[in-house]
């Protein structure tokens, strides 16, 4: 799987491992280890079984117990498996101990989500997030990756290149990094570029669980035609969508990649670019795929992520606030249990409950993205010298203008304008905001 197959290496057969700690439950760690099933067949391996022990304490020699070990070497052997993949993050050394027991490959959660994601990645940026967040990831591993390669290759002058080579090794591995991270770096000012050209329109971004229905929806909302799969992590990219009719004002949808259980630190950071599209925007759809037993755990799941962007926004002092987010339940179509969606209501009394597969709930989305947008404007009247010509273009390029007067010097502009831009405009120093009118 991912960096250590070679091309000659039979399909992957997988075992699946978990473990339930005090504080879980055994219905999680099934869901959990169903999820990573779906992320096994997504990176294109075979499941041959799922393993679960119950412990109290992690073994930090060898994850699970010895004698969970040793039963795994046995389902290996009568299942024929070649793979095994534990749901939770293995040390190095802890992965080297399992591989030397079970004579198999061994690769944890993070690894798998990672060799799916470079798959899955299309444009430069996302390539270069993605080769980012696996170098980083074999950093500290190359001893292992090395071992793996002398275990697949065989023969003469396949042993271990030495302590000397893996520092070598190391070493470029960094400067590797480092090039890549100068290479996204100049993508990203490109991309904040584009993102200031856009800022005075009104942004709804779509987040959610990773095969939520937000591609869907936002082919809903946008009349466009994003791809849509139900495979986990279909896209990498954001995508972003204008629309001309809602409320006679401009908005623009951007559909981000999906958040799933345990993603790798590392690999939100890479995506940081990505990310901004959540934290530069005025309202959230959070997209839940009602229709899954375990759509609560996945709205836990997402929050704790969102709540991570704002914090680390608010350290770069992007925003004061977070921004306002209305649940969207998805794929009410879908539901067997059809009171499940009035208690709902109940339960969630600001949510929307919709289909963005039939459009049912669609135009009660579109209702509350006007009132926001509406909310998000305010009416005003600025005097400003005929000869601060910046000022002048900078109001008409972000406003809506309704009225312009000229008398003697000045230039009276009345508009309707971003909320956000205020503080900017009220900066100017020869500029006077009169009767602002702050709606909502």
């Amino acid at each position: 799987m991912g960096f250590y197959r070679s091309s000659d290496a039979p399909e992957e057969r997988a075992l699946l491992v978990g473990v339930k700690l005090p504080g879980s439950t055994l219905h999680r760690e099934k869901t959990n280890l169903e999820e990573l099933e779906a992320l096994t067949k997504a990176a294109g391996a075979d499941v041959a079984g799922t393993v679960i022990q119950q412990r109290t304490r992690l073994n930090g020699a060898t994850y699970v117990g010895k004698g969970k070990l040793q039963e795994i070497k046995s389902r290996i052997n009568e299942k024929g498996v070649n793979l095994v993949i534990f749901d939770d993050a293995l040390t190095p050394g802890q992965a080297g101990k399992i591989e030397t027991i079970l004579k198999v490959n061994v690769i944890d959660r993070t690894e798998l989500i990672l060799d799916i994601f470079s798959k899955r990645a299309r444009s430069k940026q996302a390539k270069l997030q993605v080769e980012i967040a696996q170098l980083t990831y074999a950093l500290p591993r190359l001893k292992r990756l090395w071992d793996h390669l002398s275990r697949q290759v065989g023969g003469i002058g396949t042993r271990g290149p030495g302590e000397k080579q893996l520092e070598v090794d190391r070493r470029r591995l960094r400067d590797k990094i480092s090039h890549l991270k100068r290479g996204l770096e100049k993508i990203n000012k490109s991309t904040l570029e584009r993102r200031k050209k856009r800022k005075e329109l009104f942004s709804v971004t779509i987040v959610g669980y990773t095969n939520a229905g937000k591609s869907t929806l936002l082919n809903r909302l946008a009349g466009s035609d994003v791809y849509e799969s139900s495979k986990l992590f279909s896209t990498l990219d954001s995508t972003t969508r204008k629309v001309e009719s809602i409320k006679n004002f401009p908005v623009l949808f951007t559909d981000t990649i999906g958040f799933i259980r345990k993603l790798p630190p590392y690999l939100v950071a890479s995506f940081k670019s990505t990310l901004l599209d959540v934290e530069e925007a005025d309202l959230l759809l959070h997209v839940i795929d009602v229709a899954k037993p375990s759509f609560k755990e996945e709205i836990e799941v997402v929050n704790d992520v969102l709540s991570d962007i704002f914090k680390q926004a608010s350290k770069g002092e992007r925003r004061d606030t977070e921004v306002p987010t209305r649940l969207v339940f998805n794929k009410i179509d879908c539901l067997e249990d059809k009171g499940l969606a009035r208690r709902l209501k109940k339960e969630y009394p600001e949510a929307i409950l919709t289909s963005a597969a039939t459009g049912a709930g669609v135009e009660d989305i579109l209702k509350e993205i006007e009132i926001y947008s509406e909310r998000d404007r305010v009416n005003i009247e600025a005097t400003i010298p005929l000869s601060d010509g910046k000022t002048i273009a900078l109001l008409e390029k972000v406003a809506e203008v309704t009225k312009t007067e000229i008398s003697d010097d000045f230039i009276r502009i009345t508009a309707m304008v971003k909320r956000g831009y205020l503080p900017l405009l009220e900066k100017k120093s020869r500029v006077r905001l009169l009767g602002v009118v702050r709606q909502g």
